[in-house]
């Protein structure tokens, strides 16, 4: 890890450590103290007055405000200004999100819930075809009836509140790929707070005079925990790589499918060694539990992806699965130390 971005995650977890200590804390000031630190900006260039951070510098932040269940969207705000960058636009002030209309017609749950907690200043609706940058203040604060539906977003006449429109060259498949690699560094950073939480439950709590974690049927379970959160940090990891040094199709698909996979597992896993007070509303266990299980939904669930991998891989016949690895992994090395060596 460069110094970089040892300094920017040191910054970043203090800061959303601070702010996830107090859960009553006014969304708009935990969002001023995100927006002073240049975090909307993390993807932009220094040349765009952004942060001028890559895809590790976002995976770091991403996994980060999932871990501190941060109830603000600086993912999904720090994502769509990039987008607008790309379209050379200026991202509005606020919080914001985006939909992806023609890749994920239900839409993501996350993004759902925050736009009824009117939590969302401005979203980026994409479709097949065209995008549309728009001014949710202008609908008030609420969702009883004064917003727009999604497939509004992308063809009503919205009049004010239409800050932006234009075409979209070349669809919207890659975004739909970032989109999803940030929900697995998310659901990456959840699983590390369940098996955290199981840990620290199984040693804290006492059965038969002795404690939970000396059972070594607990033992085993939390072993295999450990072992898919490790696996879905290297799977959002080396996405996140391959995103910054260039083509990450093959990467993030097997990110979100690997990642998905294990948060289904730790779940299991995080609730039985819990028992009933998992399930609780007044123990923090739900909220990265429930929360990674509609991320796993978000942009393309496991079988979407795993389909995605074999269209990858078929498509390279009749060279050898091995191969075909391997040579994505030494282009992504190769390139990882031109740019060190530049």
């Amino acid at each position: 890890m460069n110094e970089h971005r040892s300094i920017l995650k040191e910054t970043v977890e203090r800061l959303f450590a601070d702010l996830a200590a107090d859960r009553t804390a006014d969304p708009r000031a935990s969002w001023h103290a995100i927006d002073e630190l240049g975090l909307p900006g993390l993807l932009q260039s220094q040349e765009a007055e952004g942060f001028g951070g890559d895809w590790e510098d976002a995976g770091a932040v991403f996994r980060a405000s999932a871990i501190h269940r941060l109830e603000i969207p600086v993912s999904e705000t720090i994502l769509a200004c990039s987008w607008l960058a790309g379209l050379s636009l200026k991202c509005p002030d606020g919080m914001g999100g985006f939909l992806l209309h023609s890749v994920d017609p239900a839409g993501p749950a996350g993004l759902e819930r925050m736009l009824a907690a009117g939590k969302l200043d401005w979203v980026l609706a994409l479709g097949d075809k065209s995008w549309r940058l728009v001014d949710l203040r202008e609908f008030g604060s609420t969702t009883n009836g004064t917003r727009p539906s999604r497939a509004e977003l992308i063809s009503k006449d919205l009049g004010a509140a239409l800050i932006a429109e234009g075409p979209l060259d070349g669809g919207p498949q890659d975004h739909a790929r970032q989109a999803a690699l940030m929900r697995a560094c998310q659901m990456a950073g959840a699983i590390e707070a369940m098996v955290a939480l199981a840990i620290e439950y199984t040693r804290d709590r006492q059965q038969f005079g002795r404690s939970l974690s000396s059972f070594q049927a607990i033992q085993h379970q939390l072993a295999l925990a450990m072992e898919e959160s490790a696996a879905a940090s290297c799977a959002a990891a080396s996405a996140c790589q391959a995103m910054a040094l260039g083509d990450a199709a093959f990467e993030v698909a097997a990110a979100k499918w690997r990642v998905g996979k294990a948060a289904d597992r730790v779940f299991d896993i995080a609730h039985q060694v819990h028992g009933a007070i998992g399930f609780t509303r007044e123990y923090d266990l739900h909220e990265f539990s429930l929360r990674a299980q509609e991320w796993r939904r978000d942009f393309g669930n496991e079988g979407y992806w795993a389909r995605e991998m074999a269209r990858a891989v078929l498509s390279n016949r009749p060279k050898p699965l091995w191969h075909f690895l391997t040579a994505r992994h030494d282009a992504i090395l190769a390139a990882e130390r031109a740019g060190a060596g530049s």
